[in-house]
């Protein structure tokens, strides 16, 4: 074969290796075309159908929505309606839950929380004495054998000193009185004023008949050494104790330094007054007097009762009931535990135990 020959079929052999490769180009481009639209068709398809499904989603969140607030509507009002009763409405609902204790006038002059000094005299010359020398614990001297006090007061007296002695270790503490009678008291007022002056001696001790002293509710103190010298309690130092944690036994220091005006007598860190552990707490947390305290709680009624709860976690529901003209109805909460008292002026004070 010559070399032209070789040139032609060489020339003839590309020709058909072109066509080929053309060929599958054009078989390629075809594919590819195909298979884009096939995409593009199915990519379409797929974007309906989560279309269609958020769709159906949707619908069904807010039918949920729908029906979930309607409920979530009720239980925030049930909530807020809760809150409400809780806050505002747990109170005694009288007569619902209630009964009546017919109290006589006579009995505005008994109970814990007798308002007691010159212008409220103590009806009682001593209130269930008890000798003290038989019931004493010993962690606190006498400073005679024949002392009296009334019975609660000197029970949780003993238990007052039986801890400061625990927690000082000191028994040097002396009641120097309690009950006083009204005769004696009479003896002492005379000698002050024949002393010091009507004025200024009945601002150291209260007239006849009005001492706190006469309902032995009351105790003063005295400081005695192993020598047998007797010093004035100031309440200073370690027995400061006393002054700190006498509401622990429903005790208060009668006549403090701040209230002097109020109380018409001068401090006295000396003397002592039980009025209950309810009582003693709310007086001290709020730096209130007896006096004070009378008249506060004349703003509580029944169906407001001033409600706290004390240090110790005890619950206190206490509402006063004026008095009335011969018997006085006074509503009490059944199945809870309360005292009643007299608070020697124009009404009774409930305090109820709500734990």
């Amino acid at each position: 074969m010559g070399e032209y020959d070789k040139y032609m079929e060489l020339d003839e052999y590309e020709a058909r290796h072109r066509r080929r490769v053309a060929h599958n180009n054009e078989q390629h481009q075809h594919h590819h075309h195909s298979s884009a639209k096939s995409s593009r068709v199915g990519f379409f398809k797929t974007r309906a159908f989560l279309a269609a499904i958020t769709v159906t989603v949707y619908a069904t969140a807010i039918a949920m929505l729908f029906v979930f607030s309607k409920d979530l509507g009720i239980n925030i009002q049930a909530a807020e309606e809760a809150t409400t009763a809780q806050n505002v409405l747990e109170k005694p609902l009288y007569p619902e839950n209630f009964t009546t204790v017919a109290m006589q006038q006579s009995d505005l002059h008994d109970g814990f929380l007798l308002l007691i000094g010159n212008s409220y005299p103590c009806e009682h010359d001593g209130i269930d004495l008890v000798n003290m020398s038989e019931s004493s614990n010993g962690t606190y001297l006498l400073s005679n054998l024949i002392m009296e006090a009334n019975e609660t007061t000197l029970n949780q007296m003993n238990l007052m000193f039986g801890d400061f002695h625990a927690a000082v270790g000191d028994n040097d503490v002396m009641i120097s009185c309690c009950y006083r009678s009204r005769s004696l008291q009479q003896e002492l007022y005379d000698e002050e004023i024949a002393e010091k002056g009507e004025e200024e001696g009945s601002r150291w001790v209260t007239q006849p008949g009005c001492s706190e002293h006469q309902s032995g509710y009351a105790f003063d103190l005295s400081l005695m050494d192993d020598n047998g010298i007797i010093t004035e309690f100031d309440g200073e130092g370690k027995y400061g104790w006393i002054a700190e944690n006498c509401a622990h036994y429903g005790f208060i220091i009668r006549y403090p330094e701040d209230k002097t005006d109020i109380t018409g007598i001068y401090h006295e860190p000396w003397h002592l007054r039980y009025v209950g552990t309810a009582h003693a707490y709310y007086m001290q947390q709020n730096n209130l007097c007896l006096e004070e305290y009378i008249d506060l709680l004349k703003e509580y009624s029944v169906e407001n009762p001033l409600e706290y709860q004390d240090v110790e976690m005890n619950r206190w529901s206490i509402y006063y009931v004026p008095a009335e003209n011969g018997t006085t109805e006074v509503p009490v909460p059944d199945g809870c535990e309360y005292e009643i008292s007299g608070n020697n002026v124009d009404g009774f004070i409930v305090t109820v135990s709500v734990n």
